[in-house]
């Protein structure tokens, strides 16, 4: 069970990293009110990017998870039309419904939205692999991350946008400078963690719910902005709502940290099993739980490395 589960998280790994952010949400031309229209050099129709998401970047993966991206990718856009016209609604008529929809579709979203590449849960799911540790950490850790990262989505959009006056496109792209340095603090986050076991120190804080790196990996992780937090709020800044999308996008993000909790549950639980299951061979145990230490922190390590190339090329 514990090498289908490790294979499972090198497999997402791979796929997380893979995946860029969206340039264009929609895939095709942006719809009126979208921050993301673009005018030609004339000053005429709007233009549109195509979106590099998935299997639509020439990302090939193996089938069931390239189509789950893909799927994943459709509804997600099929949403953003969705905000985009009940945003519009809003700021033109006011409408209570419009507003219970945006909220509704907000939640959904970020459930899902975190389901796909990104957000977190290799990092968790790493980081409990390699930590024992009880199921509300796994909820609070998971809670934390997608909260601080919708809270650094609306710091960038207030910051780029209603101070700079930057554009949809221009948010999009200098957020990735952001996600640098996140990936940069998780992997020296890995590495210190592989260090600890190696050194023997781990075992002193294998119980410790107040372990200082989880805190950093809160920190590290929660840094990452949401690309879909930044969309909502960029929809609802280009109708005038902007306080709207801010508060949705905190609603996304219990959303968000529903998804990522339950994927830290699942790799407490799994490590739980596997050492549980040799309580009977205390030396075998003690093993086991080290070897998944070095992994866990191994995977963590990695997982930053790819995540970090990848925000990088998107620099290019």
């Amino acid at each position: 069970m514990s090498r289908a589960w490790l294979l499972a998280l090198c497999a997402l790994a791979v796929v997380a990293a893979a995946t860029p952010a969206p340039a264009n949400p929609f895939g095709g031309p942006a719809p009126a009110g979208s921050p993301f229209e673009r005018r030609d050099e004339g000053g005429g129709r709007p233009a549109a990017r195509p979106a590099p998401m998935g299997a639509e970047s020439g990302l090939r993966l193996p089938g069931p998870l390239n189509a789950f991206v893909a799927r994943i990718n459709l509804v997600q856009r099929r949403l953003n039309q969705v905000v985009s016209r009940q945003m519009r609604a809003i700021s033109e008529t006011g409408s209570p419904l419009a507003l219970l929809t945006v909220t509704a579709v907000a939640f959904a979203y970020g459930v899902l939205h975190a389901a796909g590449p990104g957000h977190g849960k290799m990092v968790v799911s790493s980081f409990f692999l390699a930590r024992q540790a009880r199921l509300g950490r796994g909820i609070l850790v998971g809670g934390l991350i997608s909260l601080l990262q919708v809270l650094s989505s609306i710091a960038i959009v207030a910051l780029l946008a209603l101070v700079l006056d930057l554009g949809g496109f221009d948010i999009v792209n200098r957020s990735t400078w952001v996600e640098l340095v996140s990936y940069g603090l998780i992997v020296l986050l890995g590495l210190y963690m592989v260090g600890e076991v190696l050194s023997g120190r781990h075992g002193h804080h294998e119980h410790g719910d107040g372990d200082r790196t989880g805190t950093g990996l809160i920190i590290a992780a929660g840094l990452t902005p949401c690309a879909s937090a930044i969309i909502l709020m960029l929809f609802a800044l280009a109708n005038g709502v902007f306080l709207v999308g801010v508060g949705a996008a905190l609603v996304m993000a219990v959303g968000m940290g529903i998804t990522v909790s339950v994927v830290g549950l699942a790799a407490i639980a799994a490590r739980t099993a596997v050492v549980g299951s040799m309580r009977s061979h205390p030396r075998a145990a003690s093993w086991v739980g080290r070897a998944l230490a070095v992994t866990g922190a191994s995977l963590l390590t990695v997982v930053g490395s790819l995540f970090f190339v990848s925000a990088w090329t998107r620099l290019g």
